[in-house]
């Protein structure tokens, strides 16, 4: 059994101290005079989940999930998984955090090609600061011109957002976006609601551009940093291991390099390409009609759900459903897709590849 590291005992490593003293520094350098006093528990995440925009990957919904972490190491063996540390960015990038007290990240997903997005809440009210590629930028802008609808489409009230141009839209009274304009190759967006428009705008002035190191530093100690990260997907990958008793089918390279720091993320997407390898050993088993390493595939997949990790998200979002399903598929002989009339190994590797995001 793979013991589960808590909230509370997060707080008493000795990481926690030092993202405490790079937190209070980022925001006493813009609000000095924030309270010190410990906050209460915070309320449950806003659901939502993050996809990349090129991935017709199954919604699901994301909450504040305790991290599955594993025990204590001898040393004797090297962690057989790899991990990617989210890009830098400088502080006159394109990561902002709040500084306004009694706002706290509750979201962030991140991706190397497609941008991110970290969402902010304050008890009703919601700020999410996304930002993408450049490249972007203009078909964005083009989409925005046309709120509110109907048409005709119109450019955006000029403000300014973080030392740089943008245009602010409502889609609602309480509901306004602002785009800013691109700096070192990405745009970013700041969409709030559940505020108007005099108080969106005054939060925008308690932003701040900060590093990779100072962004971690802001997020709930749930939350993954580089530094957790190894740890972290070794020990989902152990309690999966656990569970099937295997590792990947020979000749596989397990993909586990990951910069994701929300653990629904990280947990959805090292278990996801867990699946992906043994649903790409089913097919091709099909495909070459060996029935013994097929039968082994669907054994794997059909331990899915007492997966550690699976069970863990699954009271806060759908992804362990999407990969249920495709256990189910492959449990009763079918390539997955089949049931949308597609057929051969291609086709059902592209319908698993928009599933899993593999």
């Amino acid at each position: 059994m793979i013991p589960k590291l808590t909230d509370e005992a997060v707080s008493m490593l000795p990481l926690e101290s030092g993202r405490a003293e790079l937190l209070e520094e980022i925001m006493t350098v813009v609000a000095p005079d924030r309270q010190t006093e410990p906050t209460p528990n915070p309320s449950p995440r806003r659901s939502r989940w993050l996809v990349p925009l090129a991935v017709a990957a199954a919604v699901a919904t994301v909450a504040s999930t305790p991290l599955w972490w594993g025990g204590e190491e001898d040393g004797s063996q090297e962690p057989p998984a790899t991990f990617q540390a989210a890009p830098d960015s400088p502080g006159t990038g394109y990561r902002a955090v709040v500084t306004e007290p009694g706002w706290e990240a509750d979201y962030v997903s991140q991706d190397d090609k497609y941008g991110g997005e970290v969402n902010f809440t304050n008890g009703g009210q919601n700020l999410a600061i996304t930002w993408y590629p450049e490249k972007t930028y203009q078909d964005y802008l083009t989409d925005r011109e046309h709120i509110p609808y109907p048409d005709p489409p119109a450019p955006g009230d000029p403000v300014t957002v973080l030392g740089v141009p943008g245009q602010l839209w409502a889609y609602a009274d309480t509901d306004h976006t602002v785009m800013r304009e691109p700096q070192l190759g990405y745009w970013m967006e700041f969409r709030g609601d559940g505020m108007d428009r005099a108080a969106f705008e005054e939060l925008l002035t308690h932003l701040k551009l900060v590093s990779l190191e100072e962004f971690e530093s802001a997020l709930p100690s749930s939350f993954v940093t580089a530094e957790d990260r190894p740890a972290a997907v070794k020990a989902i990958l152990d309690g999966i291991e656990g569970v099937t008793g295997v590792t990947v089918p020979a000749g596989t390279t397990l993909d586990t390099q990951s910069d994701e720091q929300d653990p629904y993320q990280l947990g959805a997407d090292i278990s996801g390409q867990y699946a992906c390898t043994w649903i790409a050993e089913f097919v091709a088993a099909t495909s070459a009609g060996d029935q013994a390493r097929a039968d082994e595939a669907a054994r794997v997949m059909g331990t899915s759900r007492q997966w550690p990790v699976l069970q863990e998200m699954d009271a806060e979002g759908g992804f362990p459903e999407v990969v249920w399903e495709y256990a189910d598929t492959i449990g009763a002989g079918e390539l997955p897709g089949n049931d949308k009339g597609e057929v051969g190994t291609d086709s059902a590797m592209q319908h698993v590849g928009e599933g899993l995001g593999c």
